[in-house]
């Protein structure tokens, strides 16, 4: 005839997702002597610890109060012995795996200590003693949780934008596809860096009865940016500024008009022209070393750049390029 397993009532104080993962991995653990009873309470009671008698169905019992972080508080009793046990863990504070293991082992190792080895034990006078001494002294103040690192970010950017920018009112706006590539340096929540972009924009056509123009653009810029972290933590956002400067190369093939009276078109043409940019600039990480960005930003033509039709009796401008042009970028990086 086997003999029944004794009862083991194992009560759980604290956050209840910690009291989940502790239930698992006692369940887990090497128990299979025991009948193991789970509850939760609110708090520690130690009146009820003391409470329980040999008359009660459970032959030990075990109060694991995770309500301080970073600390899990043991108590075990045998109410046929009258005999406690009082023990208490330093864990990491995430309560992970490891931290589980060890308040598994400590659980059976105390349980089997209280049931076979009365000389490691308390009685009840020398275990109220320690529990008004443990309640009496000042608990210590949670230290603040350090400031997290600042997101560790590697010396080279990488990154693909597409821009749009006003262009003209005969045009409008100009806008495609880049590239950009940075190199730069990180302090706390400062971050510098120097770096190239380069833009192709779309083919856009301006059109009358007289003549025809289709502009091809590509955009190179040099430029020094800065960005400000708002907070320390990883997923912080970012913003700052960017100065550049660069050329835009325009590729011109003028076309017939419109018009039953068009002029016969000129040879196609490029034209190189000095460009100044600055520009405001947000960026939020996405994790695993990408982040979104956008930048606002005003471009500055130094020189007017025109388009004229040859007349008879001189020139006259068909086109014209804002000099001064706003536009916006929105690009993932690595």
């Amino acid at each position: 005839m086997s003999r029944r397993a004794p009862v083991i009532e194992i009560v759980l104080t604290g956050d209840a997702g910690d009291l989940g993962s502790i239930r698992a991995a006692l369940e887990s653990h090497a128990l299979s002597a025991f009948a193991v009873r789970f509850r939760t309470a609110p708090r520690f009671d130690a009146k009820e610890l003391f409470a329980a008698r040999a008359s009660s169905e459970a032959a030990l019992s075990c109060w694991i109060d995770l309500s301080r972080p970073g600390r899990a508080e043991l108590y075990f009793t045998d109410p046929v012995a009258d005999r406690f046990l009082v023990r208490s863990l330093e864990l990491s504070g995430r309560l992970d795996e490891l931290d589980r293991e060890s308040v598994a082992q400590v659980v059976e190792l105390s349980l089997r200590s209280l049931r076979e080895d009365a000389s490691v034990s308390l009685d009840r006078a020398q275990a109220h003693a320690l529990l008004l001494r443990r309640d009496a002294a000042p608990r210590e103040a949670p230290a603040a949780a350090p400031e997290p690192a600042p997101e560790r970010r590697g010396a080279l950017e990488l990154g693909v934008f597409y821009g749009v920018a006003a262009h003209s009112a005969g045009v409008g706006v100009t806008h495609g596809p880049g590239v950009r590539v940075a190199l730069g340096g990180s302090w706390g929540r400062q971050r510098l860096a120097l770096g190239a972009r380069f833009q192709y924009q779309l083919e856009r056509r301006y059109e009358e009865p007289r003549i025809g123009l289709s502009l091809s653009t590509a955009s190179f810029r040099a430029d020094a940016s800065w960005l400000h972290a708002l907070g320390p933590r990883v997923m912080s956002l970012e913003l700052g500024a960017r100065l550049g400067a660069g050329v835009d190369h325009v590729d011109v093939t003028p076309r017939p008009g419109t018009g039953s009276a068009a002029f016969v078109p000129a040879d196609p043409s490029a034209t190189n022209t000095l460009v100044f940019t600055a520009g405001a600039v947000a960026r939020l990480p996405l994790g695993r070393g990408a982040r979104v960005f956008t930048e606002l930003f005003v471009e500055l033509d130094p020189a007017r750049v025109r388009y004229d039709l040859a007349l008879g009796q001189g020139t006259e401008t068909v086109l014209a390029r804002y000099r001064l042009r706003p536009g916006v970028l929105l690009g993932v990086e690595l």
